[in-house]
């Protein structure tokens, strides 16, 4: 197993005033240069480094921690396009490489785009892409309603958000469900909707139920308590306002302050709730 492109935890072979070498198993030996060195080291210490190809395609050794390794997913801003390729920003001096058949769509100077990281095996390089198809698992998902799932957020679609879900399908979350903004990259939490006879996945952002509403109550009881017990959000209050604020729909904050006034905690006004005394 190769450890290029993940960082691993190596022991010293031999320190010089160039740097250490250090055992790299298959690797052979990796070198990590003085200036990233930040403590004393002797031949036999071991010292926790992210593992790279540089310019020469020599295996080499850096304390720095890059933006993703092989098999993650990070957002990356493109700093050059030449005739093979984008060059993305991941952290580290030198870039890494999207091929153009790895990207889709075809990347730009100055954009970020959602990438996995993968190693080559023709060329032996850590690479980009954004084609992610070839990442996505081919069986079929097995997931059940109201399954709590990691997503990332993908893309837009004429109908939704993109999502990854577990790193392993496709899932799409309508845009009449989402109370919150989103961007691409971001990473949160979310729930099985419904797994659909093609095999499509639909997603949702707040587990329906009390559970829900009583989580938006302490919540909404915390921000009243630093409002000075007044929030301008009553019961006619507009739906946009409420989302914008809570990052939920005007029926999800209905519930949870009606939960709120049956238990005796506030009052209800058209376009306030307040603290009871």
């Amino acid at each position: 197993m190769s450890y290029l492109g993940t960082t691993q935890t190596l022991f010293v072979n031999e320190v010089s005033n160039e740097g250490a070498y250090l055992d790299g198993h298959d690797l052979g030996e990796v070198f990590l240069p003085s200036n990233e060195i930040k403590y004393e080291l002797e031949a036999g210490d071991s010292i926790s480094v992210f593992i790279f190809l540089d310019n020469a395609n020599l295996a080499t050794a850096t304390t720095k921690k890059p933006l993703a390794q092989v098999g993650e997913y990070a957002l990356l801003r493109v700093k050059e396009m030449n005739s093979i390729g984008a060059f993305l920003d991941w952290g580290l001096e030198k870039d890494v490489l999207a091929p153009f058949n790895e990207q889709k769509p075809r990347m730009q100077e100055g954009y970020s785009y959602l990438v996995r990281l993968y190693l080559d095996n023709a060329s032996g390089r850590i690479c980009a892409s954004n084609n992610f198809n070839r990442f996505i698992n081919k069986t079929e998902p097995e997931y059940t309603p109201l399954q709590e799932v990691q997503l990332i957020v993908a893309g837009k679609t004429d109908i939704g958000y993109k999502v990854l879900i577990e790193e392993a399908h496709y899932g799409v979350i309508f845009y009449n469900m989402v109370f919150k903004n989103m961007f691409v990259g971001q990473r949160l939490t979310g729930f099985i909707q419904k797994v659909r006879e093609d095999g499509k996945i639909d997603v949702i952002l707040e587990k329906p139920g009390m559970g829900k509403v009583s989580d938006l109550g302490e919540k909404i009881m915390d921000k009243l308590k630093a409002e000075g017990g007044v929030i301008a959000l009553g019961d006619k209050s507009d739906p946009e306002v409420i989302k914008k604020v809570f990052s939920t729909s005007k029926a999800n904050y209905k519930k949870a302050i009606g939960g709120l006034f049956k238990q005796g905690l506030i009052d209800i006004e058209a376009k306030a709730i307040r603290l009871k005394a």
